[in-house]
């Protein structure tokens, strides 16, 4: 299976610099273009099946895509960001203020109550390859999330279950495509991460 990882178009969100998780924010204008921009370059790349995570960021992303395909879109809440408990909807530095312990640590697995904890995530990381790989044998997929999900995913693809005991180094930005090749027997092959060509041509 060919497997396709693209995050969402700026959203209104991100243009405020906030920490949305689940909240759910539209795209911007520049978003919107992005996500043009996006459908235009995967046109010659044939889909078998198109997924996308329920919040609008996402959903309208992906239907930029759809456009140009001949799959219909299946969005999920499985497919959502990170949640974000008491830090969504907020600043970074909101959220330092409230919670000042946190200026140093990772957000996204910060144990705090309303949060997303580590074993539901990892749970969703199992369900999502699981599922994609019996469903989508030697096809090609594409998947469109959030920045802090997907970059857990690659984790969890190429660490298992102690993903969250290594640091986390990939930044996925806005449209970034990431490309991996997920076989039966043996680990993940990741073709290339974060790719934003396309966003090029808007200059």
């Amino acid at each position: 299976m060919d497997l396709f990882l693209i995050r969402h178009g700026e959203s209104e969100g991100n243009r405020a610099g906030k920490l949305q998780g689940c909240q759910d924010f539209p795209l911007s204008v520049e978003g919107k273009k992005q996500a043009l921009l996006l459908g235009q370059f995967l046109k010659s790349t044939k889909l078998d099946a198109l997924y996308s995570s329920d919040l609008s960021r996402a959903y309208e992303t992906a239907k930029a895509i759809e456009k140009y395909q001949h799959v219909p879109l299946i969005a999920s809440e499985a497919y959502r960001e990170i949640h974000l408990g008491p830090f969504e909807g907020k600043t970074r530095e909101e959220i330092y203020k409230e919670f000042p312990d946190m200026r140093n640590k990772n957000l996204l697995t910060s144990g705090i109550e309303g949060t997303e904890q580590v074993g539901v995530i990892t749970e969703r990381c199992k369900q999502l390859i699981n599922g994609l790989s019996e469903k989508h044998q030697e096809k090609t997929i594409a998947l469109v999330s959030h920045g802090g999900f997907l970059s857990i995913f690659l984790m969890f693809l190429m660490l298992g279950d102690d993903w969250y005991q290594f640091h986390r180094p990939f930044r996925l930005g806005n449209t970034g495509v990431t490309k991996i090749t997920v076989k039966q027997e043996g680990n993940p092959v990741i073709h290339y991460i974060n790719r934003d060509t396309h966003l090029a041509s808007k200059y």
